[in-house]
Protein backbone atom coordinates (compact mmCIF):
# COMPACT_ATOMS: atom_id res chain seq x y z
CA UNK A 1 0.00 0.00 0.00
CA UNK A 2 3.08 1.88 0.59
CA UNK A 3 4.55 2.12 -2.50
CA UNK A 4 1.07 2.83 -3.99
CA UNK A 5 0.80 5.84 -2.37
CA UNK A 6 4.62 7.11 -3.04
CA UNK A 7 3.53 6.12 -6.72
CA UNK A 8 0.69 7.96 -6.83
CA UNK A 9 2.10 11.05 -4.63
CA UNK A 10 5.19 10.93 -7.69
CA UNK A 11 3.00 10.93 -10.31
CA UNK A 12 0.92 14.06 -8.85
CA UNK A 13 4.45 16.11 -8.37
CA UNK A 14 5.28 14.86 -12.43
CA UNK A 15 2.04 15.55 -13.94
CA UNK A 16 1.60 19.64 -12.09
CA UNK A 17 5.85 19.49 -12.70
CA UNK A 18 4.75 19.00 -16.53
CA UNK A 19 1.58 21.24 -16.46
CA UNK A 20 3.44 24.22 -15.00
CA UNK A 21 6.45 23.59 -17.17
CA UNK A 22 4.43 23.46 -20.51
CA UNK A 23 2.50 26.65 -19.39
CA UNK A 24 5.16 28.65 -18.75
CA UNK A 25 7.77 28.14 -21.40
CA UNK A 26 6.83 30.05 -24.42
CA UNK A 27 8.67 29.85 -27.89
CA UNK A 28 11.52 32.34 -28.83
CA UNK A 29 8.72 33.41 -31.81
CA UNK A 30 5.96 33.75 -29.37
CA UNK A 31 8.19 36.11 -26.90
CA UNK A 32 9.17 37.96 -29.68
CA UNK A 33 5.78 38.63 -30.69
CA UNK A 34 4.51 39.27 -27.13
CA UNK A 35 7.11 41.81 -26.35
CA UNK A 36 6.74 43.60 -30.07
CA UNK A 37 2.99 44.15 -29.21
CA UNK A 38 3.38 44.57 -25.56
CA UNK A 39 5.40 48.15 -26.39
CA UNK A 40 3.73 51.04 -25.66
CA UNK A 41 4.10 52.31 -29.69
CA UNK A 42 1.41 49.66 -30.54
CA UNK A 43 -2.29 50.80 -29.96
CA UNK A 44 -3.80 47.64 -30.77
CA UNK A 45 -2.28 44.56 -28.44
CA UNK A 46 -4.82 42.14 -29.49
CA UNK A 47 -4.77 43.09 -33.30
CA UNK A 48 -1.48 42.97 -32.95
CA UNK A 49 -1.10 39.35 -31.63
CA UNK A 50 -3.36 38.53 -33.69
CA UNK A 51 -2.06 39.80 -37.19
CA UNK A 52 1.94 38.95 -35.93
CA UNK A 53 0.87 34.98 -34.28
CA UNK A 54 0.82 33.52 -37.70
CA UNK A 55 4.00 35.41 -38.64
CA UNK A 56 6.05 34.36 -35.56
CA UNK A 57 7.68 31.32 -37.26
CA UNK A 58 9.15 32.91 -40.22
CA UNK A 59 10.92 35.34 -38.18
CA UNK A 60 13.76 34.84 -35.60
CA UNK A 61 14.35 38.85 -34.77
CA UNK A 62 12.43 42.24 -35.15
CA UNK A 63 13.70 43.41 -38.46
CA UNK A 64 12.51 39.89 -39.92
CA UNK A 65 9.26 40.07 -38.01
CA UNK A 66 8.74 43.56 -39.72
CA UNK A 67 9.83 42.34 -43.01
CA UNK A 68 7.30 39.62 -43.01
CA UNK A 69 4.70 41.60 -41.41
CA UNK A 70 4.74 44.33 -44.22
CA UNK A 71 4.86 41.67 -47.39
CA UNK A 72 2.10 40.61 -45.47
CA UNK A 73 0.55 43.99 -45.16
CA UNK A 74 1.59 44.38 -49.22
CA UNK A 75 0.26 41.44 -49.99
CA UNK A 76 -3.56 42.47 -48.32
CA UNK A 77 -3.12 45.68 -50.08
CA UNK A 78 -2.47 43.96 -53.42
CA UNK A 79 -5.59 42.31 -53.02
CA UNK A 80 -7.97 45.23 -52.06
CA UNK A 81 -6.15 46.92 -55.19
CA UNK A 82 -7.86 44.01 -57.34
CA UNK A 83 -11.23 44.47 -55.92
CA UNK A 84 -10.63 48.53 -56.20
CA UNK A 85 -9.97 47.79 -60.30
CA UNK A 86 -12.79 45.46 -60.82
CA UNK A 87 -15.16 48.23 -59.09
CA UNK A 88 -13.44 50.83 -61.70
CA UNK A 89 -15.08 48.85 -64.38
CA UNK A 90 -18.73 48.32 -62.78
CA UNK A 91 -18.24 52.48 -61.95
CA UNK A 92 -21.69 54.21 -63.59
CA UNK A 93 -20.92 58.06 -62.21
CA UNK A 94 -17.87 59.98 -62.20
CA UNK A 95 -17.80 60.63 -58.78
CA UNK A 96 -17.34 56.80 -57.91
CA UNK A 97 -14.81 56.60 -60.89
CA UNK A 98 -12.74 59.70 -59.51
CA UNK A 99 -12.88 58.10 -56.06
CA UNK A 100 -11.86 54.71 -57.46
CA UNK A 101 -9.09 56.25 -59.02
CA UNK A 102 -7.80 58.39 -56.08
CA UNK A 103 -8.07 54.73 -54.19
CA UNK A 104 -6.08 53.02 -56.94
CA UNK A 105 -3.27 55.50 -56.52
CA UNK A 106 -2.67 55.30 -52.50
CA UNK A 107 -3.50 51.34 -52.89
CA UNK A 108 -0.38 51.11 -55.47
CA UNK A 109 1.58 53.34 -53.57
CA UNK A 110 0.76 51.72 -50.18
CA UNK A 111 1.41 48.44 -51.86
CA UNK A 112 5.05 50.11 -52.84
CA UNK A 113 5.65 51.22 -49.27
CA UNK A 114 5.51 48.31 -47.61
CA UNK A 115 7.39 45.90 -49.88
CA UNK A 116 10.09 48.72 -49.40
CA UNK A 117 10.22 48.77 -45.60
CA UNK A 118 11.82 45.46 -45.04
CA UNK A 119 14.61 45.91 -47.24
CA UNK A 120 14.93 49.19 -46.28
CA UNK A 121 15.26 48.36 -42.34
CA UNK A 122 18.49 46.76 -42.91
CA UNK A 123 20.26 49.80 -44.15
CA UNK A 124 18.52 52.47 -42.60
CA UNK A 125 15.79 51.75 -39.77
CA UNK A 126 14.76 55.74 -39.66
CA UNK A 127 14.10 55.78 -43.36
CA UNK A 128 11.97 52.28 -43.16
CA UNK A 129 10.01 54.17 -40.06
CA UNK A 130 9.67 57.12 -41.98
CA UNK A 131 8.58 55.03 -44.96
CA UNK A 132 5.70 53.34 -43.36
CA UNK A 133 4.45 56.65 -41.07
CA UNK A 134 3.37 58.21 -44.67
CA UNK A 135 1.26 55.44 -45.44
CA UNK A 136 -1.74 56.17 -42.75
CA UNK A 137 -1.78 59.88 -44.69
CA UNK A 138 -2.05 58.50 -47.79
CA UNK A 139 -4.99 55.87 -46.88
CA UNK A 140 -6.86 58.95 -45.39
CA UNK A 141 -6.70 60.19 -49.69
CA UNK A 142 -8.69 57.28 -50.34
CA UNK A 143 -11.23 57.27 -47.38
CA UNK A 144 -12.22 61.38 -48.21
CA UNK A 145 -12.44 60.55 -51.43
CA UNK A 146 -14.70 57.67 -51.01
CA UNK A 147 -16.68 59.69 -48.78
CA UNK A 148 -17.00 62.49 -50.90
CA UNK A 149 -18.16 60.49 -53.81
CA UNK A 150 -20.61 58.70 -51.12
CA UNK A 151 -19.65 55.35 -52.85
CA UNK A 152 -20.52 53.02 -50.64
CA UNK A 153 -17.92 50.16 -51.23
CA UNK A 154 -17.58 47.75 -47.52
CA UNK A 155 -14.48 46.26 -49.49
CA UNK A 156 -12.84 48.94 -49.35
CA UNK A 157 -13.79 50.13 -46.09
CA UNK A 158 -12.09 46.68 -44.72
CA UNK A 159 -9.09 47.30 -46.94
CA UNK A 160 -8.37 51.11 -46.00
CA UNK A 161 -8.52 49.34 -42.13
CA UNK A 162 -6.70 47.15 -42.91
CA UNK A 163 -4.15 49.51 -44.30
CA UNK A 164 -4.31 51.63 -41.42
CA UNK A 165 -3.73 48.37 -38.88
CA UNK A 166 -0.42 47.26 -41.28
CA UNK A 167 0.87 50.95 -41.05
CA UNK A 168 0.14 51.30 -37.51
CA UNK A 169 2.07 47.96 -37.11
CA UNK A 170 5.01 48.70 -39.05
CA UNK A 171 4.80 51.91 -37.54
CA UNK A 172 5.02 50.62 -34.13
CA UNK A 173 7.74 47.85 -34.60
CA UNK A 174 10.25 50.62 -36.70
CA UNK A 175 9.91 53.48 -34.13
CA UNK A 176 12.39 51.94 -31.54
CA UNK A 177 14.66 50.26 -34.33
Amino acid sequence: MASQTHFIHVFIVLFVSLNFFSLHMVSADQQLITKVCGENTIKDTEGCLKTLSPQASKANNINQLVEVSMKQGAKVAQNTLTVVEELKKKSTTLAALTALQICTEVYRYCVDEFEIVGPELRDDPMSANYDVALISPEVEKCVNALETARLNAPELVQGNRDLYHYAALGYGMTVNL
